[in-house]
């Protein structure tokens, strides 16, 4: 009987991380085109009522995570009321509609048409909180640290997978792109209808009335959330900036630039499936997630100060260490809050990530403006206030437990 639980379980979380890495590659596929798209000026999509194209760009960037912001706000808390597999495969064919839309909208030049698609995209991939919730419903049968590392390491996987496959199809036409995006969500939809068991379709007990932002009512989660809004500002600024300091430091090409996300990816990756597993027989859960939260911190720190020729041993640091925070801060809370529904506990995780991501376009743009190099100190100083806010909450007022 154990041994059938258990290889259910591992079945479960087989089908999960599938099709985490089909819905993140779609996801990606189109991130190479949109920037060319409209830099060149030549689609119909940048002459819309004859604004600039740097505005209909800047709109385009931003529609996407205001629609992931508030899906993910309700669609995490959803299936812990209507089901796992329900929402989730729901969720994943109206992604692979929406791909659709959104092709059909760069065939015809509708911009109009082309902003509602991206919304209506960003809205229903708030479904990433599930992918977590299933993962850690296996607990104990699997350990939620470790599926927590494989859905993080399928997360990267679709990042590195799904830019690069993209950048290959730009060549077949921009609309092609997106219907490759729509047919990598329609296969990860028919893997949730017909490999995902029906019992995920189950409510689970003391699911939440309303949507993730009820959660915020309580002061220790909301500590917590702003703990996590700081780690996610000061990871965004690098994500979205290291790019120009590649270039303008080193005078990197997109092609220099590929190469150097797929080695802080690989980091990723091999942190996530092959250390962290190790790293969980030795340390908590809390431990573990400082760890993760001071990698990235040194790594942010000492990218502008060493010889820019060893901005690789940076790039590894800030590598590993969101792999080992991604594995072991979720599952912290998790295990804090275990009590609670963790459909929407995910689903804010996400929301407060996609918060993140719009304040550090915000903030590094204006940092920017003055020095690439401030970009990165602002975030590993963002990075590090969450670290010391971590500790203190956890070791000196012990606000989430002591686990």
């Amino acid at each position: 009987m154990k041994s059938e639980i258990s290889t259910q379980a591992n079945s479960i979380l087989g089908v999960t991380l599938l099709v985490t890495l089909l819905s993140v590659a779609g996801i990606a596929l189109p991130y190479p085109i949109l920037a060319p798209l409209f830099e060149e000026g030549l689609s119909p999509l940048t002459h819309f009522m004859s604004l600039p194209k740097e505005l209909l760009f800047g709109i385009v960037i931003g529609i996407y995570p205001l629609g992931v912001i508030i899906g993910s706000s309700f669609i995490g808390a959803l299936s812990d009321r209507q089901g796992r597999k329900r929402v989730l495969t729901v969720t994943m064919l109206g992604s692979s509609i929406s791909y659709v839309l959104t092709a059909m909208a760069v065939y015809k030049g509708d911009y109009l048409l082309f902003c509602l698609s991206r919304f209506i995209t960003g809205l229903l991939e708030g479904n990433v909180a599930i992918a977590r919730a299933i993962a850690i419903d296996l607990h104990p049968t699997i350990h939620k640290t470790k599926s927590l590392s494989w859905i993080s390491a399928m997360g990267f996987g679709g990042y590195l997978v799904g830019p690069l496959a993209g950048g290959q199809l730009a060549s077949q036409g921009i609309d092609v792109v997106f219907l490759w995006a729509a047919l990598a969500c329609f296969i990860a939809t028919a893997c949730c209808y017909f490999l995902l068991p029906d019992t995920l379709n189950r409510s689970v007990k003391n699911a939440e009335k309303g949507s993730s932002l009820i959660l915020l009512k309580e002061a220790p989660l909301r500590r917590f959330f702003l703990i996590y809004f700081l780690l996610m500002l000061g990871i965004n600024i690098y994500y979205e900036f290291y790019p120009v300091w590649l270039v303008e430091k080193l005078s990197y090409d997109p092609s220099s630039i590929g190469w150097a996300t797929v080695f802080i990816t690989s980091c990723m990756l091999i942190q996530s499936t092959l250390l962290n597993p190790k790293l969980q027989e030795k340390v908590t859960t809390a431990k573990g997630s400082l760890i993760g939260m001071s990698f990235v911190a040194s790594g942010l720190f000492i990218m502008p100060l060493i010889e820019q020729s060893w901005f690789w041993a940076s790039f590894a640091l800030i590598g590993m260490g969101v792999a080992i925070y991604n594995g072991f801060l979720t599952s912290y809370i998790s295990t804090a809050y275990e009590d609670r529904a963790q459909g929407s506990l995910m689903g804010m995780m996400v929301t407060i990530f996609c918060v993140g991501n719009l304040a550090a376009a915000a903030i590094g743009t204006l940092l920017l403006l003055i020095k690439v190099d401030y970009t990165l100190i602002f975030a590993s100083l963002s990075v590090i206030l969450a670290c010391l806010m971590f500790y203190r909450g956890h070791y000196k007022l012990t606000l989430w437990g002591d686990k």
